[in-house]
């Protein structure tokens, strides 16, 4: 029998953990395509929006984005639909459902209250006095 190169078994396992973040099954997805759209940023809005724009914010299906000024805000109103169908398009379900616009980065939900949804996704997975 032939051994298997330990690199093409964790490339597969990485390769299944991505498919298995994207489908949207799992407790994790949500938080794996933040980070991904966080990361990728620019590839999903083009490079002109994303000099003048940041997420800040993501929380039951509405992203907050910081705007640089007023005029692109105003501009920005009118590519809030063409930029929510391009984001969802890329991850490949329906993710985004609201788009909301800020000049301040401190406009944004509690983000205490993501951080416990996450914790509470977290422990049912691997509650920390799992007994083996």
């Amino acid at each position: 029998m032939r051994e298997q190169d330990p690199k093409s078994k964790f490339s597969l396992g990485s390769e299944v953990l991505q498919r298995l973040f994207e489908s949207g099954n799992s407790p994790l997805s949500e938080q794996f395509m933040r980070w991904k759209l966080w990361a990728r940023w620019g590839e999903f809005v083009g490079p002109t929006v994303a000099q003048n724009t940041e997420p800040v914010g993501f929380y039951r299906g509405t992203l907050y984005l910081w705007v640089r000024n007023s005029s692109w805000m105003q501009q920005l109103t009118f590519m809030k639909d063409p930029i929510q169908h391009a984001i969802n398009q890329k991850l490949g379900r329906q993710f985004i459902k609201n788009i909301r616009f800020t000049l301040d980065r401190r406009e944004v939900p509690n983000q205490q209250a993501a951080q416990q949804e996450f914790k509470n996704v977290i422990s049912k997975i691997a509650p920390e006095n799992d007994e083996d």
